[in-house]
């Protein structure tokens, strides 16, 4: 039947708390919302706003909408931007195959386990924003600057929520506004210049790793760990390291036993090993080993 959600199958030792505590990292967010086990996300596939409930059980997430009349285009892209958001996009089978030979990997896997998968934002450009936002702020205002953007350009929803905001709706926003709201004029001419990029965001997770990172270069204020960031949150490419990254740094730190943070070139090195399953020994190193 045109329109109707289909349900998604999870696979076994599936960590929905993961995946909800990084869609949850928000609480008050416009775009999306987490209440016990269900994830309520905005979207406009086709210019109108629609809630998309995820409801994630045992071994199935049910997925509905409102308004339910959607069209066969309309539910395709919703049921796609729900197997991204609960990481089910990508094959963990090759990296928690190396367990089995590598005891490093092994030692990885240990705290949390093969059921973990990296969820996904909704949209590329939604995760490009939030990179940008989040660049040398901490995430509460990083969370505060995103609201603002959603309010000023996002699509409204009568629940009152609102959809995240194109790049159309990105672009037209004024520079000064947002810097009379506490955007750095950096971060406001930063998230306008992606906005006004014109690249065909959406189209990067189909392109080649190499090819999706040169669509994002060039860009003045996206740089290397801003693309690593969409690539492994928006792209679901198997094998990025997001060097730099904060929380990368500290759960390497742990795993390794320095007695100091390591530098983003001891960090490429440290992951090297992991290559060509990065991306994933990257989630286990934020969510198993950050907090030692």
């Amino acid at each position: 039947m045109a329109g109707a959600l289909p349900d998604l199958d999870l696979p076994a030792g599936y960590r929905a708390d993961w995946v909800l505590a990084y869609h949850g990292r928000d609480p008050d967010g416009l775009s999306e919302r987490v209440a016990g086990n269900r994830i309520t996300k905005l979207l406009a596939p086709v210019g109108r706003a629609i809630r998309l409930e995820i409801e994630i059980g045992a071994d199935v997430a049910r997925l509905s909408a409102d308004p339910p009349d959607l069209s066969a285009g309309e539910a395709a892209a919703l049921a796609d931007a729900a197997v991204r958001m609960l990481g089910l996009s990508g094959d963990m089978a090759g990296f928690e195959a190396l367990a089995a030979e590598d005891g490093e990997v092994a030692r990885l896997l240990s705290r949390c386990g093969p059921g973990l998968r990296l969820p996904q934002t909704a949209s590329v450009f939604e995760a490009l924003c939030w990179a940008i936002v989040g660049q040398q702020v901490n995430l509460r205002f990083a969370g505060q600057l995103r609201r603002t953007l959603i309010e000023l350009a996002g699509l409204d929803h009568p629940s009152g929520m609102k959809a995240h905001p194109t790049p159309a709706g990105i672009a037209a926003l004024d520079p000064d506004l947002l810097g009379r709201l506490k955007f750095s004029r950096a971060k406001a001419a930063y998230l306008i210049t992606a906005a006004s990029a014109g690249v065909d965001y959406e189209s990067l997770p189909h392109l080649a790793p190499d090819a999706a990172e040169a669509a994002l270069t060039g860009i003045k204020g996206i740089g290397p760990w801003t693309r690593a960031y969409v690539l492994l949150r928006a792209c679901a490419m198997p094998d990025v390291a997001p060097l730099g990254d904060a929380g990368l740094a500290a759960a390497l730190q742990y795993f390794t036993g320095l007695e100091r943070r390591p530098t983003p070139v001891e960090q490429g090195a440290m992951m090297q090993r992991f290559a060509p399953w990065r991306s994933m020994a990257t989630a286990h190193l934020w969510a198993g080993w950050s907090a030692g």
